[in-house]
C-alpha cells in the first residue's frame, strides 16, 4: 500500500473526526479501524475486554496510562492521543497482526503529531482569544450630586422627627457640605489630585473606625497622638469646619503611600493602646496650656 492509498483512506473517513474548541481531536471506532488497517468489530472487542479480561491491545493501552473506565468509553469516539496509541500498536508492536498500513499512517502521524494531523485535515484554527475586561475603577459621584443626597438626607431626617433635629447630627451635616465643598474647590484651583485629610477624618473613611467625640480614645487626643509620636508625617494645617466653627485643623498628604502607611499605624497603635491620654502625658504632649483641634 502506499502513501496516496492512506491519502485517500483518511479523506474517506474524514467525515468520522472531529476537533473541540480547545484543539483535542476525536475519531470513531470506525475512522481507528480503517487507519489501522483492522475490522472495526475487532477493534471494538478489544477495548470493551479491558474491564475483565483485557486483551494484548487493552493490556498495552493500559501500560501507556489509559484506564480500563477510559477505553470503555471510547465507543463514542477515540481521543487523538488514544487513536495514536492504537495505530502504533499495530504497527510494530502486535506481532503477526502487525499491518503495514499502519506503519505508513503512523510515520504521516510521527511528522507533526496526530493532534496536529486532525486540525490540519479539518482544517482546524484556533479560535481567537476575547481580550479579558479590565475592571472599573470606583469613582464618587459628582460633587453636586454628593450634595442633593445631603440636602435629602436631612429634608427626610427633619420630617421623621418632626423638624427636631439633634443640633449635633445638624452641625455634623452642615461642617461636611462646607468641607466637600472646600475641597472640590481645592481641586479645581489646583487641577492636582491631591488628597489631604485630617486624621480622623482618614481614619473614619479609609480606615473604617468610628473615633469618639469623649471618652479616652477621643478625636482630640488622637490628633495629639499622631503629631506627639509621628511628627515626620507632616505639620500642615488648613481653615475647616469644625462643629460649626472655622479653625486650624493639621492635614495629612494621604495622597503619598508613606504618609498613608505611617498615619495607619498611628492610628491603630492609638485604638490599641489602653490609655492614650496617660501615654501624650509622660511624652509632655500636653505641656502648652491648649491643645489644637485635628480633625
Amino acid at each position: 500500500m502506499s502513501q496516496i492509498e492512506v491519502a485517500q483512506i483518511i479523506e474517506q473517513i474524514k467525515q468520522e473526526i472531529t476537533v473541540d474548541s480547545n484543539g483535542q481531536g476525536k475519531a470513531s471506532i470506525r475512522a481507528t479501524a480503517r487507519l489501522a488497517d483492522v475490522q472495526d468489530s475487532s477493534l471494538r472487542r478489544a477495548l470493551l475486554s479491558a474491564a475483565l479480561e483485557p486483551s494484548v491491545l487493552a493490556q498495552s493501552l493500559i501500560q501507556q496510562g489509559f484506564t480500563p473506565a477510559a477505553l470503555e468509553t471510547w465507543n463514542e469516539g477515540i481521543p487523538d492521543m488514544g487513536v495514536a496509541a492504537v495505530i502504533e500498536y499495530y504497527a510494530f508492536d502486535a506481532g503477526r497482526y502487525c499491518k503495514q498500513q499502519a506503519r505508513l499512517v503512523c510515520k504521516a502521524f510521527n511528522r507533526i503529531g496526530v493532534r496536529a494531523w486532525m486540525q490540519d485535515i479539518l482544517g482546524w484554527t484556533k479560535p481567537a482569544t476575547q481580550p479579558q475586561e479590565q475592571p472599573t475603577t470606583p469613582a464618587l459621584p459628582p460633587v453636586e450630586q454628593r450634595l442633593h443626597t445631603l440636602v435629602l438626607a436631612m429634608k427626610a431626617l427633619a420630617e421623621l422627627t418632626g423638624g427636631r433635629l439633634n443640633p449635633y447630627t445638624e452641625q455634623q451635616f452642615k461642617d461636611y457640605a462646607g468641607n466637600l465643598l472646600a475641597e472640590h474647590n481645592r481641586k479645581l484651583l489646583t487641577a492636582t489630585e491631591e488628597r489631604w485629610l485630617g486624621v480622623v477624618n482618614f481614619a473614619e473613611s479609609e480606615l473604617g473606625k468610628t473615633v469618639p467625640t469623649k471618652g479616652s480614645h477621643y478625636r482630640g487626643h488622637l490628633g495629639t497622638w499622631v503629631r506627639t509620636f509621628y511628627p515626620h508625617l507632616g505639620d500642615r494645617q488648613e481653615t475647616r469646619l469644625v462643629n460649626g466653627v472655622q479653625q486650624p485643623v493639621y492635614v495629612y498628604a494621604c495622597h503619598d503611600p508613606a504618609v498613608a502607611a505611617g498615619l495607619t499605624k498611628a492610628i491603630e497603635e492609638f485604638f490599641a493602646h489602653p490609655s492614650p491620654g496617660t501615654a501624650l502625658r509622660q511624652a509632655g504632649a500636653f505641656a502648652s496650656k491648649k491643645e489644637k483641634v485635628s480633625v
